[in-house]
């Protein structure tokens, strides 16, 4: 009984097998019956040749840009090290304008010092040094450096620094008197303030009554002694 019931369960897979084969073989050769009408429908002119003339156009494109991106590269790297040369140079020589300003100075000073000698004239050496002093200040003026005004300007401490106040009655309060050390400027910056001594204006007039009053104690101290001298009990 049990190989009567197996025996028509396997013909009927069998024949699902068979039939599922030929589906399959079907289905092969549709597709490449498409795939051969496909391929013969392009023409040497046809869209294969337009689809590789185009690839091939991107492809130069793209090498192009490669092209100009390695220049790019390039220049900017060459950029940025020029830059860094120009950046030392100017660290290393940026001062060469200021001295050529100031050497000059420095000829006049050393004509000045072979010139002199225990005979010099003091009123030639004074002339002498003050155009050097003039010249020096010229250099620095053509450099953007210059001296702060001080002595009698109302005391700003944006440009002065000071050191002391004192009482005068030759300058109002608050006005500088006296220029301890000069101050100068580079264009609008202050690179030094100049010291002063700022006026608190002329001194109160409180010493009269001390004054007075000195007097009153040395004329009562004068009068003590007499009295004691002409008492007989204090010899």
């Amino acid at each position: 009984m049990f190989n009567k019931t197996s025996r028509p369960d396997k013909q009927e897979t069998d024949a699902r097998q068979a039939e599922q084969q030929a589906a399959n073989a079907e289905l092969e050769s549709d597709d490449s019956s498409v795939d051969m009408e496909s391929l013969e429908g392009l023409a040497p002119g046809g869209e294969l040749e337009a689809l590789t003339a185009e690839a091939e156009e991107w492809k130069g494109k793209h090498q192009l840009l490669q092209d100009q991106y390695a220049r790019l590269a390039a220049d900017f790297d060459n950029y940025r090290k020029r830059m860094r040369e120009e950046q030392e140079s100017l660290v290393r020589y940026g001062a060469q304008k200021s001295v050529m300003e100031l050497l000059p100075v420095l000829d006049n000073l050393e004509r000045a010092t072979a010139s002199l000698s225990e005979n010099s004239d003091p009123a030639v050496l004074y002339k002498s040094f003050g155009v050097v002093q003039k010249q020096l200040m010229d250099g620095l003026d053509a450099m953007g450096i210059k001296k702060i005004p001080a002595v009698g300007q109302p005391f700003d401490p944006q440009f002065h620094e000071a050191v002391n106040r004192m009482p005068s009655a030759e300058f109002p309060e608050n006005t500088n008197m006296y220029e301890a050390q000069s101050g100068y400027q580079l264009h609008d910056k202050v690179i030094r303030p100049a010291m002063v001594v700022v006026s608190t204006g002329p001194a109160e007039e409180s010493a009269q009554p001390d004054s007075v009053a000195a007097d009153a104690r040395d004329e009562g101290a004068q009068k003590e002694t007499a009295e004691n001298r002409s008492n007989p009990f204090l010899r």
